[in-house]
């Protein structure tokens, strides 16, 4: 497990300008730093803490066996091939990616993410949502938090959802999928910012169910912004399903993906949060 922790800890590292930036970030000692890269000693836990804040991770994430984290935190380049493959839609690709930096940058960081859930009918789910960028590109990272009645094994456990985002027409774009399973893609539209201050956002989410009904569904959406940093492990502590009527919910959440008026449309459209 040390050795896993440590090469976690590489593969984190080898996303920063230098290990030097992040030690002077943390306020750790470099050569201590450097023992933890190389499974020489292990971070407190007051430490462990303060670096997985840092890195937007989880401490149960941060402790799986390397293969596992990779696959979870590494969204890595396409390949020859696969840029190939794509034939005369890549320029169009690549310019939707660079006309998307500087548009998404006011929506930097993470978000409360509530909508509808079809595996519970009633019932509103509450996940954490983070969009970040690297090397010029948005990406996005969904957390939605099993909990222990709703999982076969009777524990409580997380879901991860890695994706792209692109602002187009005036509108974000999300593209994800599931990063245990790869076995489908969905997909976030949203409406931007009304004003000069981020506080929430409104769209749509089209996927499928899961278990085993794998039903496409789709439900509106509401964001609720909570700044670049906040403390993730305590807002993952608030994620889950809950009851529409919860009053740990905030009441404006329910307004906003409520879809009765279905019954006399066929239509399903969001709601635009005006300022």
């Amino acid at each position: 497990m040390a050795t896993d922790l440590a090469r976690n800890l590489r593969l984190l590292c080898s996303y920063t300008p230098s290990i030097s930036q992040v030690c002077r970030d943390l306020g750790i000692n470099r050569q201590q730093f450097t023992k933890y890269l190389n499974a020489s000693a292990r971070p407190s836990d007051r430490n462990l803490r303060r670096i997985c804040d840092y890195f937007g991770v989880a401490i149960d994430e941060i402790m799986m066996p390397h293969g596992q984290f990779a696959s979870i935190v590494a969204v890595t380049p396409k390949t020859q091939n696969m840029v190939r493959a794509l034939g005369p839609a890549a320029p169009a690709l690549n310019a939707m990616i660079e006309s998307s930096e500087r548009a998404l940058e006011r929506y930097r960081g993470y978000y409360f993410y509530y909508y509808y859930t079809p595996s519970r009918p009633g019932c509103i789910r509450r996940s954490l949502l983070r969009l970040h960028e690297r090397n010029g590109i948005w990406y996005s990272r969904l957390t939605e938090r099993i909990q222990s009645e709703a999982s076969p094994m009777g524990r409580s456990h997380y879901s991860h959802y890695l994706g792209i985002a692109l602002f187009l027409g005036d509108r974000i774009t999300i593209v994800d999928y599931n990063a245990s399973n790869q076995t489908s893609l969905s997909q976030t539209l949203l409406y931007p910012a009304q004003g000069r201050e981020l506080k929430f956002l409104s769209g749509l989410t089209l996927g499928v169910q899961g278990r085993s009904a794998r039903a496409p569904f789709t439900a509106r959406l509401f964001l609720e912004y909570l700044g670049e940093a906040p403390k993730r492990r305590e807002m993952l502590e608030q994620t889950g399903v809950f009851t529409a009527d919860d009053p740990g919910l905030p009441p404006y959440v329910r307004r906003v993906i409520s879809a009765r008026e279905l019954e006399h449309s066929d239509i399903l459209k969001a709601y635009e949060l005006l300022p």
